[in-house]
């Protein structure tokens, strides 16, 4: 904003000497200017006005400096100034623009009322005052002003006049929730409770069949330890209109802080049945409901009753079967849950998180298929979404295709934005993966540089790229530098450990491969086939060879071990 406050200290001088001359020629608002002058300060004037619409301020700025340079004492080019000035947050120069111009002009309400905000924005609050009293004079008529003059005494911590003000605009007005609301407020402040429990209640007299107002008045009561009262206002405004639910959610409340727990809960269910309850603050209670009922036998029986209420009075909206899926994937009905989410996506497909939640279950179903197919589905509608292609990769990977695994991946990497470096690291991961099961080494070793030049501490990527270094028997030095940092990073990780100790193993340092992978052995429990196998295979080269066919053996029987170890049990010999 330099140029806008550039020679602003030339300006106020020239301003201030014009306004102090005492020749009589000087008395007038606006100094005698040549025709010359006129067309030229009428050109920079409007000129300035045109910029300004255009949102050019800078220039708007410079021009009503022209403007002021030839007729110092313009209150309208004044005016504008200072409201450059108070818009652009400068408010020092704005007030002693506008001071000098509700000087030059006492009367011109616009250029009060800004000198009055510019005051109170500076904090000279009564100041502001001063300048909210002189408008209410001279505009006895516009009840803004008197508004605003009752916000000035509470800025300026003239509690006691503003409630005053307040009465004297209700005489205007008549009785206004507004007016009301706000003398609460200050008596509360005040500490002056019965005054704004009178307050209410006046409230309630002008019209005594809202509802709403007993509720207010209640809350009062209820804020104040008044619980009896509030008890006896909530009933009353029951009398009035008996299925307002936010009465009910009232009570709920004041029977729960009662700890009279079923008289609480049947508040709830009441509120639930009601369709003037939005289902966002239905939602909003299950959610509450939802960590309080995880371990509550209780709690959780309740909510799944307000969940069977929601399905009846809602029984076509996403939210209601979205939360109802949150409950049973919560409770491990993952099946149930994958049911309630695709019903669901069914009466609104627009909400992504309701698909990555589904995409979720069905991963930890184990459904890849499942995966790929509402994956597809989302990206029709998100086609932008760099998630979706992650986890439509990374299940076509499971299912062995590959090529079709890559080209998800590669496109979700291209959309995923440049700041998000944890998401970058997981295409280029999965990349790495993808490409060496295709038999693409070179392309498979670029991306898995790329995930750790992202995050070089991945302890995945840095097992996954040593393994496969280690099984072309390449870079091994490499790999095992790698492969030993993945299990300084995750310790006792068995993948972690078979892969340093089959690296090893490729380096023939035996005795260091045997302890590695046992390691492995121990932590995996005997149940993995893979790394039973290896230990095997190091067995035998150690010369142990019972030992060794003994864990081959057992490899076969727990899983699926490499296609040489059948014969390996069959002619006891290490094949490779």
């Amino acid at each position: 904003m330099k140029p806008v406050i550039k020679n602003i200290i030339l300006l106020s001088l020239i301003v201030l000497v014009i306004s102090c001359k005492n020749n009589k020629k000087n008395t007038s608002k606006n100094v005698k200017l040549t025709e010359k002058q006129q067309i030229e300060f009428s050109y920079f004037f409007y000129t300035a006005g045109k910029e300004k619409i255009l949102g050019n301020i800078d220039e708007a700025a410079k021009l009503y400096r022209k403007c002021l340079q030839l007729d110092g004492k313009n209150t309208a080019a004044l005016y504008e100034l200072a409201n450059i000035f108070y818009s652009t947050s400068d408010s020092k120069n704005a007030e002693f623009l506008c001071k000098v111009a509700t000087q030059l002009d006492k009367k011109n309400e616009w250029y009060l009322l800004l000198y009055a905000d510019i005051l109170q924005k500076n904090r000279k609050y009564n100041d502001a005052l001063k300048v909210r009293e002189t408008l209410i004079k001279q505009y006895p008529g516009q009840i803004d002003f008197y508004y605003d003059y009752a916000t000035a005494l509470l800025y300026a911590n003239k509690f006691d006049d503003a409630i005053e003000a307040y009465d004297k605009i209700e005489k205007m007005v008549g009785i206004s929730e507004e007016i009301i609301l706000q003398k609460q407020k200050i008596y509360i402040q005040l500490n002056k409770l019965e005054k704004a429990i009178a307050e209410m209640q006046k409230l309630i007299d002008s019209n005594p069949n809202e509802a709403r107002y007993y509720g207010m008045l209640a809350e009062l009561y209820k804020a104040n330890n008044m619980h009896d009262q509030a008890f006896e206002t909530y009933n009353n405004a029951l009398k009035i209109d008996a299925e307002n639910p936010y009465i009910h959610l009232s009570l709920s409340d004041y029977y729960r802080q009662k700890n009279e727990k079923d008289k609480s809960f049947s508040e709830i269910k009441t509120a639930f049945r009601s369709e003037e309850l939005d289902i966002d603050t239905k939602v909003k209670i299950l959610i509450n409901y939802y960590d309080v009922s995880e371990n509550s036998k209780e709690y959780k029986v309740q909510a799944y009753e307000l969940i069977a209420i929601l399905i009846y009075v809602h029984p076509k909206e996403a939210k209601t079967f979205s939360i109802q899926g949150d409950y049973y994937y919560r409770d491990g009905k993952l099946k149930e849950a994958r049911e309630k989410f695709l019903l669901a996506i069914s009466f609104d497909k627009s909400r992504l998180a309701i698909w990555e939640q589904l995409i979720l279950i069905d991963n930890e179903l184990d459904d890849y298929g499942s995966i790929i197919a509402h994956s597809k589905d989302a990206l029709e509608l998100f086609p932008n979404e760099s998630k979706l292609y992650l986890f439509n990769g990374i299940a076509n990977m499971q299912q062995k295709k590959y090529k079709e695994a890559i080209d998800m991946l590669t496109l979700g990497l291209a959309l995923a934005v440049d700041d998000n470096k944890t998401l970058k690291g997981e295409f280029y991961a999965h990349l790495g993966d993808a490409y060496n099961r295709n038999k693409q080494f070179e392309e498979s070793d670029k991306a898995y540089e790329k995930a750790l030049e992202i995050n070089p501490d991945n302890s995945n990527v840095l097992n996954n790229y040593s393994y496969y270094l280690s099984l072309r028997k390449e870079k091994l030095e490499k790999a095992a530098e790698m492969s030993k940092k993945s299990n300084e990073l995750d310790k006792n990780n068995p993948s972690n450990q078979d892969t340093y100790g089959w690296i090893l193993y490729e380096l023939n340092k035996l005795d260091e491969a045997k302890i590695w992978i046992g390691k492995a052995v121990v932590n995996s429990e005997n149940k993995n086939a893979v790394i039973l196998e290896h230990y095997g295979d190091v067995l035998f080269k150690l010369g142990e060879i019972e030992k060794a066919v003994e864990f081959w053996q057992n490899a076969k029987l727990i899983g699926i071990g490499s296609d040489l170890l059948e014969k390996k049990i069959n002619t006891k010999t290490l094949i490779e």
